[in-house]
């Protein structure tokens, strides 16, 4: 019989969120094969503030927030559980979870053979106590994002971190940086550690063809603060006058205020080459690649950036965020170029690297492909 890995994920599409990134899903469907996979997909909701109180008097140091299971679907377990903004009583409230997950698998008569936290410092957490609890190893991904956010603003907690990353079974870095701030923070692992990036069903490689220097972008709005838009938009007003028929197309849905934020920065630089073209089906996105000069997304958090390398196979070179998402394992290449989120400058000067050695850029790349 398959051995039996329990994933417990915040970033899995649910029922209580569908439209979660499927960074996580799409690495557990590709192994569906080779073992029994059960999910509990987490989501932290916020609990009314009167709950909150009766709850810390009853319990102050360790309070036991409510927590809901929606019925299983095909192995997938959507749980709510209630906690406070800005990581109070998180420990606390990830603990209790882990006990009610406990719970449940024990009632459902499953007994895994590994378990595995797809985040180290949130579901690492509940890993470590299931893997104690059931007696089986744990593993543990680091998503760099995330895990470098709370282990920069949670030091209470980098003794317990540092035991977990330690004590996992194996860990899966999503990318080269989450590997490198891990070990600097919390010591390098003797145990196995695999770098193992996101996967996308949209992997096709597309031969690159030279185009018109049209730059693309694909992210939804909501983001676009973090996603850097005002550095993509500001660079696009420079370059527009310096390249003819230069021109920057950003994919994209979401709320009309976002919408509308984007378009204040495209007036207030004089930044007519740069259109918003709408929503883009997934599908469709590795075609519109191929057809542009270059992919631009420099974002200031980036865990990975599965786009990163489905513009890469569409034969489209990237400007990626420095110290964030791909940087590390293409150090070397001329069609990837990282810039830093905080430099103008280096944006700007990356964008417009694409279009003038476009040429011998796509050459490269070809041969990589």
């Amino acid at each position: 019989m398959a051995d039996v890995i329990v994933n417990i994920s915040g970033d899995y599409p649910d029922t209580v969120q569908p439209g979660k990134t499927k960074a996580v899903s799409s690495l557990i469907d590709a192994t569906r094969d080779e073992f029994v996979q059960v999910v509990y997909s987490i989501n932290r909701v916020s609990p009314p503030a009167s709950d909150v109180v009766t709850k810390l008097a009853r319990h102050p140091v360790r309070p036991r927030f409510d927590i809901r299971f929606e019925p299983e679907q095909d192995g997938l377990t959507a749980v709510r559980y209630d906690g406070l903004k800005a990581g109070l009583f998180m420990e606390a409230a990830l603990l209790h979870l882990s006990e009610r997950i406990a719970a449940d698998i024990s009632s459902k008569g499953i007994k895994p053979d590994l378990i595995h936290g797809h985040k180290l410092t949130l579901e690492g957490l509940i890993a470590e106590k299931l893997s104690s609890y059931f007696g089986c190893p744990y593993a543990l991904s680091v998503q760099v994002n995330t895990d470098r956010k709370i282990l920069k603003f949670r030091p209470d907690l980098r003794s317990t971190y540092r035991r977990i990353y330690q004590g996992a079974a194996i860990v899966f870095p999503f990318s080269v940086m989450g590997q490198r701030v891990c070990d600097g923070a919390l010591g390098v692992r003797s145990g196995p550690t695999i770098i193992l990036p996101c996967t996308s069903p949209e992997d096709r490689i597309i031969a690159p063809q030279v185009a018109e220097p049209v730059l693309t972008s694909v992210f939804h709005l909501k983001d676009y603060r973090n996603k850097n838009a005002a550095a993509l938009v500001e660079a696009s007003a420079a370059l527009q006058g310096r390249h003819e028929g230069f021109a920057f197309h950003l994919y994209g849905g979401g709320p009309e205020p976002d919408e509308q934020a984007i378009d204040g920065l495209i007036a207030k630089n004089g930044a007519t080459s740069f259109v918003r073209k709408g929503p883009i089906a997934h599908r469709d996105v590795q075609t519109m690649l191929n057809a542009a000069c270059g992919f631009a997304m420099v974002s200031k958090r980036e865990t990975f950036g599965m786009v990163f390398l489905e513009a890469l196979l569409a034969g489209c070179p990237v400007v990626f965020p420095k110290d964030w998402a791909i940087d590390g394992f293409f150090d070397e290449a001329s069609f990837a170029l990282g810039a830093s989120a905080n430099d103008f400058g280096s944006i700007e000067s990356a964008m417009e690297k694409m279009i003038v050695d476009q040429r011998s850029m796509k050459q490269e790349l070809a041969d990589w492909q």
